[in-house]
């Protein structure tokens, strides 16, 4: 059997190159409205992984084969969901886990061993595949709750060392995401990258702290996600500006990048904050349940 086009390997030089194409407000509106009734638990894994897949890794590619080889109309849904730009790939990523969070627990647990062997496949998952690993499973309550509600007593400046470490530690490997990819001109030109700028910027409260830029192991940066968890609900919202206004600042032409916008919304998610305004306006606004 003839290997179907999109079954191909994508290069990883032209990969970079490829943008979905934009399709007219019908098809938008057509393609909405089947997005829409894509619920039963078959149809939601195969939906997931293929918003998970990045083009050219052809392991990746096999995962979702196997995953999904017994799924009826997979590989059409797969098909029209590659095609999705960031901007609304991310939303329906999102409705597509929120669904599943819905169902029964041995469903939430298939999809989550899912999705950890989809993004080890070829054994060099990104920074922003282990973000999506833990907005995933924060969305299906597979953690802890994060703190409760509660007065904040003090500001981001007066916090203790340990947590402000800790919001380090996390900010760290943000850090490798925005404002932009940590695989970029500055370092290869052997200059300052723009994370570590971003990062300095950001944990400029705390100089006192002994926080490094040190990329955490998966162990640490889940204590430290739980840690930022922890601080007062008001004082969520206020670290998250931080972090978004900075990145905007160091953006070219203060316009966030793709990966940058999605890092700091499933950002905000973890610490169930509101989303800030310029996020936001990166993504569309799915008006679907």
């Amino acid at each position: 059997m003839a290997a179907d086009p999109e079954d191909k390997p994508v290069p990883a030089h032209a990969a970079a190159a490829l943008a979905p194409s934009v399709p007219d407000p019908v098809q938008q509106a057509q393609l909405r409205a089947r997005l829409a009734q894509v619920a039963g638990p078959g149809q939601l894994h195969a939906g997931v992984l293929a918003l998970l897949l990045t083009p050219g890794r052809a392991r990746e590619l096999a995962v979702w084969r196997d995953e999904c080889r017994h799924t009826v109309g997979a590989k059409e849904l797969r098909n029209e969901l590659i095609k999705l730009p960031p901007s609304t790939r991310v939303p329906w990523l999102e409705k597509f886990v929120a669904r599943v969070a819905q169902g029964p627990l041995e469903k939430r647990q298939q999809l989550l061993r899912a999705v950890r062997r989809l993004i080890a496949a070829d054994g060099r998952a990104l920074a922003l595949d282990r973000l999506r690993w833990l907005a995933i499973r924060h969305a299906l309550g597979d953690v802890r709750a994060i703190a409760q509600p509660a007065a904040a007593d003090v500001d981001l400046d007066g916090l203790a060392t340990e947590t402000a470490r800790q919001i380090g530690r996390f900010a760290a490997f943000l850090s490798r995401i925005v404002p932009s990819p940590e695989i970029d001109l500055d370092v290869v030109s052997g200059t300052q990258a723009s994370g570590e700028r971003w990062w300095l910027e950001v944990m400029k409260p705390w100089p006192d702290a002994g926080a490094t830029r040190d990329m955490p192991d998966a162990n640490a940066l889940v204590a430290a996600l739980h840690d930022v968890q922890a601080l007062p609900w008001m004082l969520r919202p206020v670290l998250v500006r931080r972090w978004v206004e900075a990145a905007v600042a160091l953006s070219p032409a203060g316009q966030l990048g793709a990966p940058a916008a999605e890092a700091l919304r499933i950002a905000a998610h973890l610490l169930e904050s509101p989303l800030p305004p310029v996020v936001a306006a990166c993504f569309e606004n799915l008006d679907v349940a």
